[in-house]
């Protein structure tokens, strides 16, 4: 977890301090979005090893406790806090996507074991499921439902999964020297979109009120998805260690992927921001407590 950390801040502050134009964050979060991680998510469901009755499991799972999540931010957290319009289908998203991928199973690894993950990399590619399907689906202006089809059918997300489900399906070999490519271009998301939250930072001010704003949305993220994760995760599975992956994945930071998106939207990515570093910093600190409570 510890060089996971490290990791995730030394880049982090690379891109904070090397941040000059506008135009090239907008171009480096196209890269990630629409090209690199694609390419990860479709060598993800090449090279997974799990079965595809245990991923359907997990996949169900994953959808049951993360829409829950959504709706209960939506009807009630939402409100509560006095969120409205823009800022609640953001928050409630910034609130719902997690860092599942690098950050995850590093976590994993660290608290459940090596045998843990690929439990983890199923969770990960449940992750890109539903960002194809719902997270496209509900950042755009859309209000009618044809509108957000659409969306859906643009995102690349969605045909790096189906390519991904077809090539796994077929059980179709992958050529050493293209594998070696997709492997080299996917392992270069993860340093660029840290990249690209530390150049976000770099380039935000940030007021007590919207510090505040961040930190509970911080607070609700971390603590929000692990309550509703856990009696599910009981209920739905007798495997120990599955368990534990689901339970400990709905506790990991925001994802990067949101920044992404609201990048790709031009949107204003202040609290974005800021949100993903605060889960990342306080993320150990609650995750170690649910580590010594879990099943």
């Amino acid at each position: 977890m510890l060089q996971a950390m490290v990791v995730v801040f030394g880049f982090m502050a690379l891109g904070f301090f090397a941040q000059r134009r506008e135009e090239q964050n907008r171009s480096l979060a196209k890269l990630c979005l629409y090209y690199l991680i694609p390419i990860l998510i479709f060598q993800s469901f090449v090279h997974t090893g799990v079965s595809v009755q245990s991923l359907g499991m997990i996949v169900l799972h994953f959808f049951v406790t993360t829409l829950l999540v959504y709706v209960l931010l939506i009807q009630v957290v939402g409100r509560l806090l006095g969120w409205k319009h823009e800022e609640l289908k953001w928050n409630a998203l910034a609130a719902t996507l997690a860092n599942v991928g690098y950050f995850g199973l590093a976590v994993i690894r660290y608290a459940v074991g090596e045998h843990a993950v690929p439990y983890a990399v199923a969770v990960s590619l449940a992750f890109n499921l539903y960002m194809a399907f719902f997270g496209f689906a509900q950042i755009g202006g859309e209000r009618e439902w044809s509108g957000k089809f659409r969306r859906v059918l643009q995102n690349p997300y969605l045909y790096a999964v189906i390519a991904g489900l077809l090539w796994k399906g077929l059980d179709l070999t992958m050529p050493d020297a293209l594998d070696a490519f997709l492997n080299l271009a996917a392992s270069a998301t993860l340093p660029l979109t840290l990249l690209l939250t530390g150049a976000e930072m770099r380039k935000n001010r940030y007021g007590k009120e919207g510090l505040w704003d961040a930190a509970k949305v911080s607070i609700v993220k971390l603590v929000l998805p692990v309550v509703v994760a856990w009696p599910l995760a009981v209920w739905m599975t007798d495997d120990k260690v599955e368990q534990s992956v689901m339970i400990l994945m709905f506790g990991m930071p925001t994802s990067l992927n949101l920044l992404l998106l609201a990048k790709d939207q031009e949107r204003d990515t202040t609290s974005l921001a800021m949100i993903i570093l605060l889960t990342t910093i306080a993320s150990p600190f609650t995750l170690m407590l649910v580590m010594n409570h879990l099943p």
